[in-house]
């Protein structure tokens, strides 16, 4: 994955032509102290005047090929994939693209990549494969507004680690009015998955066991409860 970010950057400009936004577990690292394992890649770009994926698609790293490709309005994805033998194993990695919006596997799980979004994410070094790469991260608030939307087992940990670390982000009423058609979902998530999970007496094991730490405590799971509840009550 490293050698194909890295290959990525040199063919636009350090993500600069398109700007390219780093999103999902690897741009975790740059908000909170630990990582966790992904072998996913996920990058978002406005959409331009025409498809930024037709331009991104002439620099496939060595071995990648497009495994899906889709532009409907003004949203399109695009998938690269390779697959890498690890032992007896065959194991798939990709990268994914998605410009315009991005879309979950929900109607109505759709956050629009505004300029503001672009205008207010930074480059920063992230570690990869213990080498650091310069890549381009969202703002903390757009990045906590992607992972409520996104909702996985994954991503509920990554809430719990966001918070207990970096606390909620302010203005963020405002800000889910701005890049969610449909605002109702980012209250419903809170209410109905995340909450319930961290609720659970298995959470704190597994959120132990994602970061491969003994540090979070079942009084910080309680915090980040806490706090959830508060955003329901200004949401």
């Amino acid at each position: 994955m490293l050698k194909a970010i890295r290959s990525i950057s040199e063919k636009t400009g350090g993500f600069t032509n398109p700007r390219l936004i780093l999103i999902g577990g690897y741009a975790l690292r740059a908000f909170i102290r630990f990582s966790r394992f992904t072998r996913d890649c996920d990058f978002i770009v406005k959409k331009g005047n025409g498809w930024n994926l037709d331009m991104l698609k002439g620099g496939l790293p060595e071995g990648y090929s497009i495994e899906e490709e889709k532009k409907h309005g003004n949203f399109g994805f695009m998938r690269w994939v390779k697959f890498i033998q690890h032992g007896k194993a065959r194991v798939k990695t990709s990268i994914d693209f998605m410009e315009g919006e991005i879309r979950g596997r929900v109607a109505g799980e759709i956050i629009l990549i505004d300029e503001a979004m672009v205008e207010n994410s930074r480059l920063t070094s992230i570690t990869i494969a213990d080498e650091s790469i310069e890549l381009v991260v969202p703002s903390y608030i757009d990045y906590f507004i992607m992972k409520v939307v996104s909702c996985r087992a994954s991503d509920i940990r990554d809430i719990a680690s966001l918070i207990h670390e970096k606390g909620v982000p302010s203005r963020l009423t405002e800000r889910i009015r701005q890049i969610l058609p449909h605002s109702k979902i980012f209250r419903e998530k809170i209410e109905r998955r995340i909450i319930p999970e961290i609720r659970k007496v298995t959470f704190l094991d597994s959120w132990r066991g994602i970061f491969a730490t003994t540090s979070y405590s079942e009084e910080d799971k309680e915090k980040v409860i806490e706090r959830l509840e508060k955003i329901l009550q200004s949401n």
